[in-house]
Order: structure tokens, then C-alpha cells, then sequence
């Protein structure tokens, strides 16, 4: 029932390409086209107002350009109030209503992180899962490691090249790390109940057999008992001896032995049918794991 509470909240947060409902201006910069996972660049100049924002899917760091205003916001309770320009940093936190109020036009970027990228770094950093982050609004802030991030960002949605997935991915980690040092409070879950249960361990199992033909996700497997990828993962190994991706390359291939036993299916339904791309990947694979070609193995058979 929580977790269907959960999802069911997470369902109505705002996502950032719906921000200039509450916050009309005029975009300066925009990633949303880029694919970048988990991390989202946008660039605004706005005039004096009053902006209601709503509670957001994603947590959300402005940094300012241009001359001093001075910043005020509540959420219920009394305003505050600080003086932002070029060189500081506010920072929102997701899931909260908030009203921002200033009285000069302002020019700003905005970079929104994932609640799931922020807690998948968190499991990385403490090598345990999170049971809450908490991370609380700050009105005004210089932070010379986020405002080069910020940089980062922007000259690589402009310039982009080779390895742009790459860059983004650590700058993403970068900014994680950041706010997990600096502004987060971190409670962190006891290890004592972390091993697969009986029930789980079968879910898992019967989750693989039902889908060697499909594209089967480390995410996939983890939701199905409710498991973090990095918790999944660790235990997973512990419990099965193999990395969750061997363990399924491991099923696929006796899939495929069991069809060239059985039948004279085309070595290309074999392997669509085990999950692989092409039939050119499935030999190189099957021949790698079992020491012979998929034709030499039926013949053998």
C-alpha cells in the first residue's frame, strides 16, 4: 500500500518541461531534446513576479546571471529573504509547495536532478540503501562546485561531440555527490533484512525464464521484488553467484541448447527467441560459453 501511495504521488509531481505554467519567461537554454539521463539544463530570463510553485518531481538548482535582486519565499510559514546574483546558487527541493518572489527581472539557469539519480548515488556513496533523503530549500548560496557543473552543462548542450553521454553521466554524479555532502540529511536502512527471501528468490527466477526472449532490464528485475538496482545487484550476486546480466546470458544459451536438442527451428528463430539481437551476436555468444557454433552443437546433439 505504500509503495502504491508512493507512485501514485509521484504520478502528480511537475516535471520540468511543465515548470513555465507557474514560471512563465522566455527559455534561453533547453537539454530536454538531448536524452540526458536523469539530469535536465534550462535557461530562463523572467520579469519581476510572484511564482506559486508546485510540488516538483525533480529537485531544482537556480543559478543567477545578471545584476543583484533581491529573492523572498515561503512555503506556509514566514518569508525569507537574501540577496542573489551572478555567482550564487538557490536550491528547491522536490515534492513541496513554495512561493519565489522578486522585484527585478532576472536571468537564470536551472538544473533539475532526479529523486532516483540522487538516491542511486547516495547507495553508491554509503553502499547502503537510503531510507529518506532530505534535502531542504536554500534561498541564496556561492557554490563555485555547482556553478562549474552548471558551465559544464551548458557548453556541453552547445557544443556537444564525442563522447557527450559520458560527461553528462559524470556531471551528473558530480552535482549528486555535491548535494549529498553539502545540503542532504541521509538516513540509511539496517542491512539485517537485505537477503532474497525464499518468495523473491522464485519471482526472480520465474521473471527470467518467462522473459529470455524480451529485453529484460536490471530495473525490470529489481521492481519485481521491490529492490533499488544497486541493492538488487549486490544481493543478487551474493545469492546467485553471477552478476544479474551472466546470470541471464547464462539462461539464454541453455534456452538455446534445448531448442538445437529438440528441433530444427532456423538458427535465426533460436535466437530471437533467446533474446538476442541478431543471429551473427547469438553464435558469437554461444560459441563463447560452450566451446562450439550453435550448428556444431546441434550436430553433435
Amino acid at each position: 500500500m505504500k509503495k502504491f501511495r508512493e507512485a501514485k504521488m509521484e504520478r502528480l509531481l511537475i516535471s520540468p518541461d511543465r515548470i513555465p505554467e507557474w514560471i512563465p519567461g522566455t527559455t534561453t537554454l533547453d537539454s530536454s531534446g538531448c536524452n540526458w539521463n536523469g539530469i535536465t539544463l534550462k535557461g530562463y530570463r523572467y520579469e519581476r513576479q510572484d511564482a506559486a510553485i508546485p510540488p516538483m518531481r525533480d529537485y531544482m538548482i537556480v543559478a543567477y546571471d545578471g545584476a543583484p535582486t533581491t529573492m523572498r519565499r515561503t512555503s506556509g510559514g514566514p518569508w525569507q529573504s537574501a540577496r542573489v546574483e551572478k555567482g550564487r546558487i538557490s536550491l528547491l527541493t522536490r515534492a513541496e509547495e513554495s512561493t519565489w518572489s522578486w522585484s527585478e527581472p532576472i536571468t537564470v539557469r536551472h538544473v533539475y536532478l532526479s529523486h532516483s539519480e540522487l538516491e542511486n548515488t547516495a547507495l553508491s556513496v554509503f553502499d547502503r540503501d537510503p531510507k529518506s533523503i532530505e534535502i531542504n530549500d536554500c534561498l541564496s548560496a556561492k557554490d563555485p562546485c555547482i556553478l562549474n557543473c552548471i558551465q559544464l552543462l551548458e557548453n556541453e548542450l552547445k557544443n556537444g561531440g564525442i563522447g557527450q553521454r559520458l560527461i553528462i553521466d559524470a556531471l551528473r554524479i558530480q552535482i549528486a555527490v555535491h548535494l549529498l555532502r553539502q545540503y542532504a540529511k541521509v538516513s540509511l536502512t539496517s542491512d539485517a533484512n537485505s537477503n532474497f527471501s525464499p518468495a523473491q528468490r522464485q519471482r526472480i527466477i520465474d521473471l527470467v525464464e518467462s522473459c529470455l526472449g524480451e529485453n529484460l532490464s536490471l530495473e525490470d528485475m529489481a521492481a519485481s521484488i521491490g529492490f533499488s538496482q544497486f541493492h538488487f545487484s549486490r544481493q543478487f550476486k551474493a545469492e546467485f553467484g553471477l552478476a544479474p546480466y551472466a546470470y541471464v546470458l547464462r539462461k539464454r544459451i541453455s534456452k538455446a541448447q534445448e531448442m538445437l536438442r529438440k528441433g530444427n527451428a532456423p538458427l535465426k528463430v533460436v535466437a530471437l527467441d533467446c533474446g538476442f539481437a541478431d543471429q551473427s551476436h547469438f553464435s558469437r555468444t554461444f560459441r563463447k560459453m560452450t566451446g562450439a557454433t550453435p550448428a556444431e552443437f546441434r550436430r553433435m546433439a
